[in-house]
């Protein structure tokens, strides 16, 4: 297999036993390249950071026996043969790193880009990668370009994660070539434990791959058990709902979750309806749902943009009275500089609340 990093060939001799110096300072890169020193010459774990979108970032343990199983069984799910994978995520994080160790476990080439907004913008329009993994910002971005999207549609495969896709990309995807799964994964599980198609024949569900368990507690978080998790159970504060042992629908964060006047109300999921609703209006800006307190209902939900609407407040609201149940109507609007975001590409939810009660 061959290794491309930044347009320069390696082969794995070349990480047997010694670090490659590389010539672009990419701290993601530097990352790589002392991962492969470690893997080619045998080692049995590696220290990988989380994301810290669903908390503080912290350092954990990943066997290597783990995330061996975890490529091989994206290897087989999507049935991945002679693949020339193209990673534009950061290899310091497990989405791009995982692509890495998919390649080294089924003898894939695979050339290792600084990841960037639209990480097809400067490729070859005539290459021959056929499987990327991108976050859903990065597949926006290349789905405005005319001459990025004829460049995705020259791969067989593509996987989307690190955080929701909403309605709207989900509509523009049926009309891409590759097959396009959304992934449920995290960093303590080595990457996806699950995948739902989204095009060319779509999974109505998360499929869980072979061999991972999956439960809920009485709140219904789900619990996820299997090789890659060391046989033990991986707790998240993900709400689902278990179809059977091998199907599931992602409902939202449960430590996100707004309790007003005692109904239960997902962010995710009242954003996506949103954003249908505006684009029924041609309203074009980023929307998130976030949360004040109130002395009767606990929270109030309130809507928050990061452009400047065309037309008043209250116009929006009623709008939205009209479509939404009662439970879902926003009580506010509120408009800021920027929604913030994680690297991954998910709402940081706690410090848009903290932007909230700071305007309310």
């Amino acid at each position: 297999m061959t290794i491309v990093i930044e347009d320069i060939a390696y082969n794995l001799e070349d990480f047997l036993f010694k670090n490659i110096v590389l010539t672009e300072n990419i701290p993601s890169n530097s990352f790589v390249s002392k991962f492969l020193t470690s893997w080619i010459s045998g080692s049995k774990a590696f220290q990988i950071e989380t994301s810290g979108s669903t908390g503080e970032p912290k350092s954990i343990t990943l066997k290597r026996k783990w995330m061996e199983t975890s490529a091989l069984q994206t290897i087989d799910i999507l049935s991945l043969w002679n693949e020339n994978i193209l990673c534009c995520l950061p290899c310091n994080k497990i989405g791009g790193l995982m692509m890495v160790v998919r390649a080294l476990a089924g003898g894939f080439d695979i050339s290792i880009n600084e990841p960037k907004a639209d990480p097809l913008h400067k490729i070859n329009p005539e290459h021959e990668f056929t499987f990327i993994s991108l976050v859903p910002a990065q597949l926006v971005c290349i789905m405005e370009s005319q001459e990025s999207l004829k460049k995705l549609n020259r791969f067989r495969t593509v996987l989307v994660g690190g955080a929701n896709v909403s309605n709207e990309i989900i509509d523009q995807i049926q009309t891409l070539v590759p097959d396009v799964h959304l992934t449920y994964g995290m960093t303590e599980t080595c990457s996806h434990i699950a995948l739902k198609k989204l095009n060319n024949e779509p999974w109505p569900s998360f499929k869980v791959n072979a061999y991972v368990d999956i439960k809920t507690d009485d709140k219904g978080q789900l619990s996820i058990k299997g090789f890659q998790t060391g046989e033990e159970w991986i707790h998240t504060k993900d709400i689902v709902k278990i179809h059977d042992s091998n199907s599931f629908d992602f409902m939202g964060r449960s430590d996100f979750m707004i309790n007003s006047g005692g109904n239960k109300i997902f962010p995710e999921a009242l954003e996506q309806k949103i954003k249908m609703l505006f684009l029924y209006k041609n309203w074009k800006t980023n929307l998130a749902i976030s949360e004040i307190t109130h002395p009767k209902w606990g929270s109030k939900i309130v809507l928050v943009v990061d452009s400047p609407l065309s037309i008043a407040e209250q116009q929006v609201l009623d709008y939205l009275q009209l479509t939404l149940f009662k439970y879902e109507w926003p009580k506010h609007l509120f408009a800021i500089d920027a929604i913030p975001y994680f690297e991954n590409g998910k709402i940081n939810r706690l410090k848009l609340r903290e932007l909230v009660l700071a305007i309310g």
